[in-house]
């Protein structure tokens, strides 16, 4: 900021469907399950592992192997961003607490990650509030105060920045970035972190100072702290203040003045609180290694773009230009060698080369003085203003937005004027999008509203190679970004072979329901391949956009270069079999929201080990997800002990085998609250007395068998599911997506169903 002004965001009853994305379906051809001739147990113990595996199980934590070492990146195999319809729209900002008192010297608004239930506030002066978000919420409750060791003289000094750890609902830490003074009594930047109890006070006394440097002067502190989807924490820091740049720090790659720098606080090293993340553009090529870009003289506010990762950052002028950029790794902004596109004008023999102009440049002559950087929207409640970048300025209260065409160039719209002059801007934890003011009870916070345009889904690339799900020049290979998986019981599919990946965007974690079920984030793709005689034929992504879960059917070439994205089902022969390839609305006819829409993906299919390629491991794979830090809980040591059976793990008795793959082949649909008009729970934790299939006459029909029951215990010639997976016609289960029966669950569903005694076991 200047001095003076002070410059400162898815039907039909099934055993088993057509399975998109990384549903639970089958892995190869197998051949006929030998037959055990054992009484079945009862179903209260079916779903319990073997002795060996329970062991295995109850080795200490420290002893357990991981087959990955850490969780990839991913920056590549994510979910479509919806797209706008083309409408007129109209976009305002609101007030939305009315009743809220005045929050002195406001700097920041945020919420704490997975609780929308509150806002924290900072003030300048070193204050922290919370207030309930509430339109009706009239109390501010102080969290916390470090006026001792803030300095707020006035200005842009004060405490600047407020950023929670991605992780903390598990660690509890939330950062700061402040002005203080140090032991000579000058001011100096710090960058620190604190711990919140869970009645949300913050600890005062837990202070861990990270990152500390020196400001000569008391303007152009930047201030502002915000986690990337990378895990690092970003900071932002003005040219040291003054006017002009005088100690040119803005292009001296030795100091952290005129930055946005980037560190990992989540380890240490070199005598620091914090690490140097590898990849750091200096990190080993001479200047500070905490350095992200330079070349900036007061980053008062930047952000994240929630969908593209993509950093933006609203960067104050001198006298003459503002300016919003899109910051990248290494990059030189300029300053204070340029102020906007062009040459400084207090900076003789500037030179413009090697760097990046902005992507929007403001001219003062139309009353700016100091931009206030925003946020792109992504937020589902306001389609209009999907994929915009708003931002605002301290002098003009105008809200406008940025709007990136195909082209390459950008368009500018205003939005009317707010009333009151923005400082910054926040994004709540569905993508909302705010604007907070220093002053004034009732209208100092003000949300953005907008009619008109419409959200529709987006879609994959049109060849599987450019997906960024697998290797670009061999497809066959997954991408860095995907983790493999196997299942327990595989879901039949006609004989195909199948390979399974899983990718989360960067940053986020899978929730575990309390049956074990996996709860994916937005922007999540689950990658399958199938496969006959050893040749891939179709690949499938399951795909949970803003807007829900998504199915892509991927068709290869015959000579496996790549695969192309199908814009409706069809059926093939290949290798001799009648191959399906889904339609996107048959695909959510198996992925069902009883299933919670992914199937396979449970801690029963994959409490097992496997092979990781990629480190050459052979490990259990609930130990090595766990160890990655992918589950935003520890799984329950319940949930460790409990496991499907393949139908050909002889180790296994016939219940449970056949109960497993009337699970994962059938419970997807058959489930309470299921989408189908009979009324079975097929779920392998059920009991069969409760599962209303044992002795319980058909409501959709008996297929001609006399006397028939659903399951006929000790009669598998009077059972109607018996017979329906032996169907491959009108009555089949599947109903759809299969050609051929899957004579080893026939087989093991038979002999299972013809030694029940009675429907207590």
């Amino acid at each position: 900021m200047k001095t003076c002004v002070k410059k400162w965001l898815v039907i039909t009853s099934c055993l088993g469907f057509i399975s998109c994305g990384g549903g639970s379906s089958g892995s190869g051809n197998k051949s006929t399950s030998s037959i055990a001739t054992s009484t079945a147990q009862s179903s209260a113990s079916l779903i319990n592992s073997s002795a060996v595996f329970s062991s295995a199980l109850s080795s200490s934590a420290a002893s357990i192997v991981s087959g990955l070492a850490v969780r990839p990146s991913n920056t590549t195999c994510l979910a479509p961003a919806p797209i706008t319809a083309s409408a007129p729209i109209s976009i305002n900002w609101q007030a939305v607490f009315p009743s809220l008192p005045n929050i002195a010297n406001a700097t920041n608004l945020l919420q704490a990650p997975n609780d929308n239930s509150y806002w924290y506030a900072t003030r300048q002066s070193g204050r922290v509030v919370r207030f309930q978000n509430n339109a009706n919420v009239n109390t501010l409750t102080e969290v916390l105060n470090i006026e001792d060791r803030v300095d707020f003289s006035g200005g842009e000094t004060g405490l600047l920045g407020m950023a929670f750890h991605p992780q903390f609902t598990v660690n509890r830490y939330v950062y700061f970035n402040y002005i203080g003074r140090n032991a000579s009594n000058n001011l100096e930047t710090r960058v620190t972190r604190f711990e919140v109890s869970s009645n949300g006070v913050i600890n005062r006394d837990s202070e861990i100072i990270l990152l500390r440097f020196n400001q000569p002067y008391s303007n152009h502190n930047g201030g502002q702290v915000a986690f990337g989807s990378d895990g690092y924490l970003y900071i932002s820091s003005g040219d040291g203040g003054s006017g002009g740049d005088p100690q040119q720090n803005g292009q001296n790659k030795n100091n952290l003045l005129g930055k946005i720098l980037r560190i990992d606080v989540n380890n240490i090293s070199g005598g620091r609180n914090y690490a140097i993340p590898a990849d750091n553009p200096f990190a080993t090529t001479g200047g500070a290694a905490e350095i992200w870009a330079y070349g900036l003289r007061n980053p008062w506010r930047f952000s994240f773009d929630r969908k593209t990762n993509e950093l933006w950052v609203g960067d104050v002028g001198q006298s003459a230009w503002e300016e919003v950029n899109l910051v990248t790794a290494g990059g030189n902004y300029g300053w204070g060698d340029m102020e906007g596109d062009f040459c400084y004008s207090g900076r003789a023999n500037c030179s413009m080369a090697n760097k990046i102009k902005p992507v929007l440049s403001i001219s003062h002559n139309t009353g700016v003085c100091s931009v206030i950087g925003g946020y792109v929207y992504r937020g589902a409640q306001y389609p209009a203003a999907y994929g915009k970048y708003f931002f605002t300025d301290y002098c003009v209260n105008t809200m406008q937005s940025i709007t990136r065409n195909s082209s390459g160039t950008v368009s500018v719209s205003s939005h009317g004027n707010v009333p009151l002059n923005i400082v910054s801007f926040a994004q709540d934890n569905l993508g909302e999008l705010y604007a907070l003011g220093q002053s004034g009870a009732g209208v100092q916070i003000v949300k953005m509203q907008a009619t008109g345009g419409e959200l529709q889904p987006g879609t994959m690339a049109a060849n599987l190679s450019a997906t960024g799900c697998v290797n670009s020049a061999n497809p066959t290979l997954p991408a860095a970004a995907m983790i493999p998986y196997k299942v327990a019981s595989p879901f039949w599919s006609d004989t195909a072979e199948k390979e399974r990946y899983l990718s989360l965007p960067n940053n986020t974690s899978i929730d575990l329901t309390s049956a074990g079920d996996f709860l994916f984030p937005v922007g999540s793709v689950l990658m399958k391949h199938f496969k006959l005689n050893n040749r891939y034929i179709e690949t499938r992504l399951f795909a949970r956009g803003e807007l829900g879960w998504q199915g892509f059917s991927y068709e290869w070439r015959d000579d496996q270069t790549d695969a192309r994205l199908l814009s409706d089902g069809k059926e093939k022969l290949i290798e001799g079999v009648q191959w399906q390839y889904p339609s996107r609305g048959q695909c959510l006819t198996c992925h069902t929201q009883v299933a919670n829409f992914v199937l396979g993906l449970e801690t029963l299919q994959l409490n097992n080990a496997i092979r990781y390629t990629a480190s050459g491991v052979t490990a259990h794979q609930l130990d090595t997800l766990g160890h990655i830090n992918i589950f935003s809980s520890e799984i329950s040591a319940a949930q460790k002990t409990k496991t499907l059976f393949a139908l050909d793990d002889t180790s296994a008795t016939l219940a449970q085998r056949a109960r497993s793959y009337l699970h994962s082949n059938c419970s997807n649909c058959h489930s309470p609250s299921g989408p189908t008009p009979v009324n079975l729970d097929l779920r392998f934790s059920t009991t069969l007395s409760s599962t209303f299939t044992c002795n319980m006459q058909p409501v959709a029909g008996d297929l001609g068998i006399s006397n028939a029951r659903i399951i006929a215990p000790g009669e598998p010639e009077r059972s109607v599911l018996l017979a329906r997976m032996k169907a491959r016609d009108d009555n089949q289960m599947p109903p759809l997506g299969s050609h051929l029966v899957d004579q080893a669950a026939v087989d093991v569903i038979a002999a299972w169903i013809g030694g029940l005694e009675n429907c207590a076991q």
